[in-house]
């Protein structure tokens, strides 16, 4: 294979919008009355030959599909990329305005979603302008102590979500963690850093129940790493993280130190530290990468509402209970709503490592799946990307019931959905499997 030049170029722009907006990531409202740290879209954008890629990472609970295929086709006609080439990711921080209201209660801001798809394209092309030929290096660190399974299971076979051992009827965690931390870097022909690219297996929710804008802890990871690296511009992809989070439930741990503005400063030091070391180690670049694209659409019906003997029958109170009501209403006409069932898949290969992604919360058993089924030398797993379906649980989740199995806008697609994404994925990653 005669070799050819890759290109990677950087950029990050911010896009934090005025206090008193809506903040997404929890059944009852909150209305933002202070700015933690600053919300932003990084993107890094990927050239050779005549292929061009660009992945863009966003500071948002989630990006529904026609916001994303909105931006995909004006980033078409500006730049003259098909469409599908550009990657809009959601970081899924639980702290910063919506561009989707999913439950009816996080009422939406015209003119913050017009804001954040102009920062997004303008970090886009701001990367395609710094498009530099680059050595690419990739590995792979642990993280030990953070990301741990968020779901209980009980003696009487139910689960539930942030249970714990000091519970009656306690009987572990339901299922694994993925403690790997994928790590891409780009150096310029100078030498210096320009990019690294981050993937961690954990729902970023340090602070997810306050009341001002923050990125949580990928804001802090891209921080530090950006400061160590004399600037170099970093993107944080969020893991298949559907039901892992960073409490400490088995043993339990009632001090919680990864949760809270100390957990987040932690959490951020945590990874930044370990992705820093891994950049440390790896020190020859890979020989020859090459640049390729693999993309699917899979269409999965909407799950049947379930009977009330179900375990996976809605049990929310409150205002949970009017959301799975008015759910329960609508399920009918979500139905019939083809755009609902579109799940978008991709699989880019950059030299020896691949990022697969998926619009879903998707559990962290199928993530690990994905790696299995992968030869890279390193696998980036990347849900909430290219719009959002909603928690796609496990089939021993269903069993179990409790809140991602529940029937709504958040948990819409039939019970092996998970299934079906790795079967796309595996598919899209042989197409590619010759060239590792």
């Amino acid at each position: 294979m005669s070799k050819s030049t890759f290109e990677a170029g950087f950029a990050s722009v911010e896009y934090t919008p005025q206090l008193g907006l809506n903040l997404q990531g929890q059944m009852s409202p909150r209305v933002a009355t202070e700015v933690r740290d600053p919300l932003s879209a990084n993107a890094m954008a990927l050239r050779q030959d005549d292929l061009t890629t660009v992945l863009v990472t966003l500071d948002l609970c989630m990006a529904h599909e026609d916001f994303v295929r909105e931006t995909q086709l004006l980033f078409e006609k500006q730049h003259n990329i098909p469409a599908a080439h550009l990657l809009i990711h959601a970081t899924h921080t639980h702290v910063a305005p919506s561009v989707h209201d999913l439950i009816g209660e996080n009422e939406t801001s015209p003119q913050y979603v017009a804001r954040i798809q102009e920062k997004l394209l303008e970090a886009a092309a701001t990367a395609i302008k710094n498009l530099e030929p680059v050595q690419l290096f990739a590995s792979c660190g642990h993280m030990e102590m953070m990301g741990w399974n968020r779901r209980a299971v009980f003696e009487d076979g139910t689960a539930k979500m942030y249970g714990h051992s000091e519970m009656p009827g306690f009987a572990g965690l339901e299922g694994p963690r993925d403690p790997q931390l994928p790590v891409l870097f780009a150096k310029n022909e100078t030498g210096k850093i320009s990019g690294v690219l981050v993937n961690f297996a954990s729902h970023p929710n340090c602070i997810e129940g306050e009341s001002r804008y923050s990125a949580d802890y990928p804001g802090e990871v891209r921080r530090l790493i950006s400061n160590t690296l004399d600037g170099a511009k970093v993107l944080y992809l969020t893991g298949a993280a559907a039901n892992t989070a960073p409490s400490i439930l088995d043993p339990f741990d009632s001090s919680h130190p990864w949760r809270g503005e100390e957990g987040l400063i932690r959490s951020g030091r945590y990874l930044a530290g370990e992705a820093l070391k891994t950049i440390a180690e790896t020190i020859a670049p890979m020989g020859n990468p090459q640049l390729k694209l693999q993309q699917t659409t899979l269409q999965i019906p909407l799950k049947p509402w379930p009977k009330e003997s179900d375990p996976w029958y809605p049990q929310g109170r409150g205002a949970a209970e009017i959301y799975y009501e008015r759910s329960k209403n609508e399920w009918p006409t979500l139905s019939q709503t083809p755009s609902l069932n579109r799940v978008n898949l991709n699989v880019l290969q950059m030299g020896d490592a691949i990022l697969c992604t998926n619009p879903a919360e998707l559990f962290v058993e199928y993530g690990l799946e994905i790696k299995k089924l992968s030869s890279a030398k390193v696998t980036f797993i990347s849900e909430l990307t290219d719009g959002y379906v909603g928690y796609v649980p496990t089939a021993k989740a269903y069993r179990g019931g409790g809140y991602e199995t529940w029937p709504a806008p958040s948990s819409r697609l039939a019970q092996d959905a998970g299934d079906q994404i790795v079967e796309g994925t595996k598919v899209l990653i042989e197409k590619l499997r010759t060239s590792f």
